[in-house]
């Protein structure tokens, strides 16, 4: 189960979302939200973000991704090169993580990729997903976004969209482009194999649109650029073939603040203060499953570490490396210093997360559970992580009954010999977490 702390949060966001529609009109709203970049003073005027917070909070996961800047300390794989060290980038790297489930902002979450990168050691800098014992493709990094994942987290949907799901769902519903003025903020760009968002529009005086924003996860990363009324149908007419909207906006009221790393609208800028002694290799608060070897990265000498779990000291240990290698953890929160000069450092944290996932092939039953993780989702997929998805039938969202019942009778027609791998998406107090994947057919 998820902690106390995180449902308070949800419950308190929900309070506030409430209470602004209930009370304050849009351009209430977007005063306060004041996007950018704002054009000049020649007539032209911003557009209000119609009817929700959810479309607000759209805009602001959106800004996250795009504005994001990071400067890697080694050479990250990116799809046709690399991200030099040394070197600064503006928006979050292209890399489709669907084998491990760490797409950023939908299974991972900002602190861990920034503090990842930060980390010499991490496995940002270590591992190669596109190579052996990986099955990649399409990527390089071990945490990154691409199309769909970045629109699926701006706009809250939980079970994160491929690209070709969205004319599919019946969570979205077709907008008519061929008159610009129909268009809205979190409306989805879509063609066959990609989507983008409107995240800004601009009117004149007369409430005709001058100008759109598009965002979207391309090439080498995340980004967000202006197109004129119109070059906007040009690219409509070039690029993309139709807009769908998404139903449930309105629900879209999780949005976590990561103002330490990027301050998006409102928001102000507090630079974080990084931990330059130690740090797990996934990155701080970050999961792994018990099965899973955690690596504590120290950059520096030191006398001794501390590792907590559940804040009670379960073990100290002497400075034989620099790398500390931690088997056999027993599910739990955890967290580690390093003593060395007189003094402790701060911590790094992470989480061992117990998911046990068993495959009934005589009833067509997938049990699951979990003893700090609350299930999801269920996707059917290749070695390779595709496939999982409303386009070929292999996504499974959990009924409450089959919640309760801790197991789910899958119909055989979801069953396919192409996509025979079992995931059980889990949503812990950190981020998204995976079971190892159980390839159906072989049970």
């Amino acid at each position: 189960m998820l902690k106390p702390q995180r449902k308070h949060l949800i419950s308190i966001l929900l309070f506030i979302a409430l209470g602004c529609l209930g009370c304050s009109t849009d351009e209430d709203i977007i005063s306060v939200v004041s996007p950018s970049p704002v054009l000049p003073d020649n007539g032209i005027v911003k557009n209000a973000y119609n009817d929700s917070l959810g479309r607000v909070n759209a805009v602001k996961k959106a800004r996250q991704m795009t504005d994001l800047e990071f400067t890697p300390l080694k050479p990250i794989g990116q799809r046709s090169g690399t991200y030099d060290a040394g070197v600064c980038y503006k928006g979050v790297m292209y890399s489709s993580t669907k084998e491990l489930e760490t797409f950023v902002g939908n299974d991972i979450s900002i602190h861990t990729l920034m503090t990842a990168l930060h980390n010499p050691k991490s496995k940002i800098y270590t591992e190669d997903i596109s190579k052996p014992p990986y099955h990649g493709l399409n990527c390089r990094a071990y945490y990154g976004s691409v199309c769909s994942s970045f629109v699926s987290y701006a706009l809250g949907i939980e079970t994160r969209y491929w690209a070709n799901d969205f004319p599919l769902s019946d969570m979205m519903q077709e907008a008519d482009f061929s008159i610009p003025e129909n268009l809205q903020v979190a409306d989805v760009l879509w063609r066959d194999g990609h989507v983008a968002m409107i995240t800004d529009i601009k009117k004149d005086s007369i409430g005709q649109i001058v100008q759109l924003e598009i965002s979207e996860c391309a090439g080498v990363g995340c980004k967000r650029y202006y197109r004129t009324r119109k070059k906007f149908i040009e690219l409509m007419n070039t690029s993309f073939k139709k807009v769908y909207r998404y139903k449930e906006l309105y629900k879209n009221i999780e949005y976590q603040p990561a103002n330490e790393f990027i301050a998006v609208m409102d928001e102000v800028y507090v630079p974080f203060q990084y931990n330059d002694d130690l740090c797990v290799d996934k990155g701080d608060k970050s999961c792994y499953l018990e099965s899973e070897e955690v690596v504590v990265n120290v950059m520096h000498s030191y006398d001794y570490m501390e590792v907590y779990k559940d804040n009670e000291l379960y073990e100290t240990v002497r400075a034989d490396s620099e790398d500390v290698i931690l088997s056999n953890l027993p599910y739990g929160d955890y967290k580690a210093r390093i003593f060395f000069n007189g003094q402790y450092s701060d911590y790094t944290y992470w989480m061992i997360v117990n998911l046990d996932v068993k495959v009934d092939r005589s009833n067509n039953r997938i049990y699951f559970n979990s003893k700090n993780a609350e299930p999801l989702f269920i996707r059917f997929c290749d070695i390779y992580g595709r496939g999982g998805s409303l386009t070929t039938n292999n996504l499974y969202c959990l009924t409450e009954k089959e919640l309760s019942q801790g197991f789910v009778e899958v119909p055989q027609d979801r069953i396919s010999s192409k996509c025979p791998y079992v995931r059980v998406i889990f949503q812990t107090d950190y981020s998204k977490i995976i079971n190892t994947p159980i390839n159906w057919n072989e049970q």
